[in-house]
């Protein structure tokens, strides 16, 4: 059997002649034909590595998990379309771990059954005073429960996501039917129970919730369904018919048409205007809030510190939030105050929406920006209506028809008169509320484009999903 040997020596040899000792002590195992070759030159690379020959002369069905992982990094190396595509996988997951939460989450686990509790009925509540030991399960009331000799907390998931559960799917079918439509199928989504109401679309519901369960709970392909239907892609326009016959419109005899949540408006407002951030995860942050120097019940001043930067323009889900003080322009727009969990939110229309988003300083520091980039506009292409235009349609996704580009230009013309004559007032609209000024504008123009990207921010098409 031939063999080899490979040294290769730590320093380069300085010495001339090169002498080898060979010492053979077993008699019987002497070495028959020996051949030294030496050389100067880098090592040749092996057609096979030595640690990859090993792996491919074991049995392929004894290979073990690592060893098979070896071969297919080995595999990529003399790949170089696999080299490339290796390359792009460590970068995106270089780019899933930037965008992770730098926090970790505990997850709590179940113990073994060998360490789980005993749970007795403690008598009229009194935690001394035990009664009889109680097993978990499923509630009896529940008609056919998995029947399992040990149930845990996987036993009870296992059931709410069994295809024989008539519930689960179907409120979960029906709150997202009514995040599009505004009301969902059963109106009364936090009570599916005798006290709530009876579904409008009884087969309709039944239909949606078996198609959500044969496509594996997947609610983006639900979503799909709904919004790709005849029924949600109707005009959202009433006329006197459908007022008589559908008020409510209950029969959906037109598209759905209501106005957006507490955190929507505002997050749009930033968005439209360029200052909404995209950053993710973190702290609570502190935007901006009337200061009333008051104080809560059994607390201290509801006040606080504006947060700067990107965190004063993060999206509304990352505001700072206590039961004892709510975020005032959210709560006037139906933010519930979280001491209770609140399934349904209920929707009105008052006066004092109308002033949080004309005069709250999130809304102005809004509008302040989207004149800017009006103002922009009209100054590359110097035409002010070029600017307004492009107000219009950042706010509504439309150009303005020509009666409502005149509506808006004459506002302006008002505005920048009455601001060119008491530049003060410019200066208070423009200057206060975000940071100077760098783009040689002329306070007096960009507070008139303040007001119009103010009253554009205001629209009822604006604020409301039709």
């Amino acid at each position: 059997m031939n063999h080899h040997a490979v040294f290769e020596l730590q320093s380069p040899f300085k010495h001339k002649d090169l002498k080898f000792t060979l010492k053979q002590t077993y008699a019987e195992h002497a070495i028959g034909r020996l051949r030294i070759l030496v050389t100067d030159e880098p090592l040749p690379q092996r057609a096979i590595p030595i640690k990859i020959a090993k792996i491919l002369q074991t049995p392929k069905e004894k290979r073990s998990d690592q060893q098979i992982s070896t071969l297919l990094e080995h595999l990529a190396e003399l790949n170089p379309f696999a080299n490339e595509l290796s390359s792009q996988l460590v970068k995106a997951k270089d780019k899933i771990k930037s965008i992770k939460p730098s926090t970790t989450v505990p997850v709590m686990r179940q113990l073994g059954n060998e360490k789980l509790r005993k749970t007795h009925i403690q008598i009229r509540g009194n935690y001394l005073s035990k009664g009889k030991e109680v097993t978990p399960g499923i509630p009896a009331i529940f008609d056919q429960p998995v029947q399992v000799k040990s149930p845990n907390r996987l036993t009870l998931a296992k059931w709410l996501v069994n295809n024989e559960n008539p519930l689960t799917s179907r409120v979960m079918t029906n709150r997202l039917w009514e995040k599009i439509f505004g009301v969902g199928i059963v109106a009364t989504s936090e009570e599916f129970g005798s006290q709530g109401e009876l579904p409008s679309h009884p087969e309709l519901l039944d239909w949606l919730s078996i198609e959500f369960m044969e496509n594996g709970w997947n609610i983006k392909s639900l979503l799909k369904l709904i919004v790709t239907s005849s029924t949600y892609r109707q005009d959202s326009l009433i006329n006197a018919e459908h007022r008589a016959k559908d008020p409510f419109n209950r029969w959906y005899s037109r598209g759905p048409r209501f106005r957006l949540s507490a955190e929507m408006i505002r997050d749009q407002a930033l968005s439209v205007s360029g200052l909404l951030s995209s950053k993710m995860y973190g702290a609570p942050v502190r935007p901006p809030q009337p200061n009333l120097g008051v104080k809560a019940a059994f607390g201290g001043g509801i006040d606080w510190k504006t947060s700067e930067g990107e965190d004063r323009y993060r999206r509304g889900i990352y505001t700072n939030w206590r039961r004892s003080n709510p975020y005032p322009s959210m709560t006037t727009f139906d933010a519930p105050n979280r001491e209770v969990c609140v399934v349904r939110r209920d929707r009105t229309n008052t006066p004092l929406q109308a002033l949080v988003t004309l005069n709250d300083p999130v809304y102005v520091e809004a509008a302040v920006s989207l004149a800017r980039k009006m103002y922009k506009v009209a100054k590359s292409e110097n035409n002010v209506l070029s600017g307004l235009q492009e107000g219009f349609k950042l706010c509504l996704s439309r150009t303005a028809k020509e009666d409502e580009l005149g509506k808006i230009s004459k506002l302006f013309n008002q505005s920048l008169k009455h601001y060119e004559n008491n530049p003060e007032l410019a200066d208070l609209m423009t200057g206060n509320l975000m940071d100077k000024n760098n783009d040689s504008f002329k306070n007096s123009r960009l507070a008139a484009l303040t007001v119009v990207g103010n009253v554009l921010l205001n629209l009822d098409e604006f604020l409301m999903k039709r």
